[in-house]
């Protein structure tokens, strides 16, 4: 037993002498905390973009500061491209042609022919409808599936279209109306055509009556083109009806235009991946919507929308709104428009929004800072809207036979896309320039718009300013 405890207790001794002649190993410091990284001063933001499998949308501030004692608008430049692929949804179209006196000759029969093309295009499954009008309303053809026999009768039906009365925009219109409430319209791209030649001179005439007649029909997802032909209709009419339909507008010289331009539609309306497409902007927050030239803005509720309109794919189309910023003390912080659509083929409304970070406007008396932040692509394009406001404006001046006015409108915006062009050297920019040299150079050789060049000139410059819009 001694014996035992005796190597017990020399093997406690060492173990103890071995852990005082060991070094000392230090305990683990508790975690510290993940420090925070220490704040640095933001910087502006003036571009997001945001995308799905349809769309992708590419929102542009034509700068980063605002001169909190200025009254200048912050603009914003949105660019909407239809990415997705081609799916080929089933077209509703609605032919509404003028057959009044003044279509006899080239313009009826052209107008005929273009029909027909119009008719060859359609796919098997679309659906078409023929509403002719004169002093009355006529509709040739009820809404009907295309197949090969309906086909055959389409056909004939715009083959022997007459021509005779006044011109009845007001009742072809409505007639449009009528034979779409009824249609079912789910999963498809609808679209009401109008063509005329002339002026209202039967049924209501006012121009919000005729306008509303497409609002209308926008509001149920229906686009409405107008085209008008020759030189005695009513440009700001039909181009107000293409706005507030949704569509484009177009001027024909010449009736030997009409099938291509008709074309041109078919191929739209059936190549569209997003329908009744709009952006949408808070109200009252720190942004506010004032204008968004060429496009119809609602203001309803907690939101602003405006149409963008439909998009076939491939298609781009920029929307450029006009905000105020409220007092800035410091920073200000907002988000992107939202954006809704319908995909083609389907009834569902798809919502794209960016949830990433928001713009960051700063508030800044340096004039050399502000100037530093600002964008020249968007400053290009807010130009080019300008340039077509100025373009209308003039023309309807010079309509008026007031070619003075109409030639210092062009000729102070000229100087400010002169200038912008040659900076950033845009070839865009150049060519309006060059365009504002032929249009004041033809009203200082013709200053009483009596002519049908003048005439001619009007309506072409009104036509390119729409286009400018887009």
């Amino acid at each position: 037993m001694q014996k035992t405890a005796l190597i017990f207790g020399l093997a406690l001794s060492t173990l103890v002498g071995a852990l005082l002649l060991a070094p000392r190993m230090k305990a683990p410091d508790p975690p510290k905390p993940t420090p925070r990284p220490t704040p640095i001063a933001a910087s502006p933001v003036t571009e997001l973009v945001y995308a799905d499998d349809t769309l992708a949308v590419t929102a542009r501030l034509d700068r980063g500061y605002v001169d909190t004692r200025a009254d200048e608008p912050l603009w914003m430049d949105v660019a909407i491209k239809a990415t997705g692929v081609q799916t080929h949804a089933p077209l509703t179209a609605i032919l509404v042609v003028d057959r009044s006196g003044s279509m006899a000759g080239d313009k009826i029969d052209g107008a005929r022919m273009a029909a027909e093309r119009f008719v060859n295009g359609l796919r098997e499954g679309d659906q078409l409808g023929v509403i002719t009008f004169g002093t009355d309303v006529t509709t040739e053809l009820p809404l009907t599936a295309i197949d090969g026999s309906s086909r055959a009768r389409a056909l004939r039906v715009v083959q022997n279209i007459e021509e005779g009365g006044g011109t009845n925009i007001d009742g072809g219109m409505a007639a449009a109306r009528r034979m779409l409430e009824s249609a079912e319209l789910t999963g498809r791209v609808a679209r009401v055509v109008l063509v005329s030649d002339g002026r209202p001179t039967e049924g209501d005439r006012r121009e919000a009556t005729l306008a509303g007649h497409a609002a209308s029909l926008r509001e149920h997802g229906i686009t409405t083109s107008t085209l008008g032909l020759g030189l005695d209709y009513n440009e700001d009419l039909m181009e107000r009806m293409a706005v507030d339909g949704g569509g484009r507008y177009h001027y024909l010289r010449h009736v030997n235009q009409l099938a291509q331009i008709l074309d041109n539609e078919l191929q739209q309306g059936a190549a569209v991946i997003a329908s009744s497409t709009r952006l949408f902007f808070p109200s009252g927050g720190v942004v506010e919507v004032l204008d968004a030239p060429g496009a119809r803005i609602n203001r309803g509720g907690s939101q602003v929308s405006i149409d963008v309109g439909d998009l076939a794919a491939g298609e781009e189309r920029h929307v450029l709104v006009k905000l105020h910023a409220g007092a800035i003390a410091d920073i200000a912080a907002f988000g992107a428009p939202e954006l809704t659509y319908k995909k083609a083929g389907q009834s569902a409304q798809a919502l794209l929004a960016h949830r990433a970070d928001p713009f960051r406007v700063f508030a800044t008396t340096d004039l050399a800072q502000l100037d530093d932040s600002r964008r020249d692509d968007v400053r290009v394009r807010v130009l080019q809207v300008e340039a077509s406001l100025a373009l209308t404006e003039s023309m309807q001046d010079y309509a008026k036979g007031d070619a003075t006015t109409a030639r210092r409108k062009l000729a102070e915006k000229k100087e400010q896309l002169g200038a912008f062009a040659v900076k950033t050297k845009n070839v865009a920019l150049a060519a309006e320039v060059a365009n504002f040299d032929q249009v004041m150079q033809a009203v200082a050789a013709a200053p009483a718009p009596a002519s049908e060049a003048a005439q001619d000139m009007i309506k072409e410059q009104k036509a390119r300013a729409f286009t400018l819009r887009r």
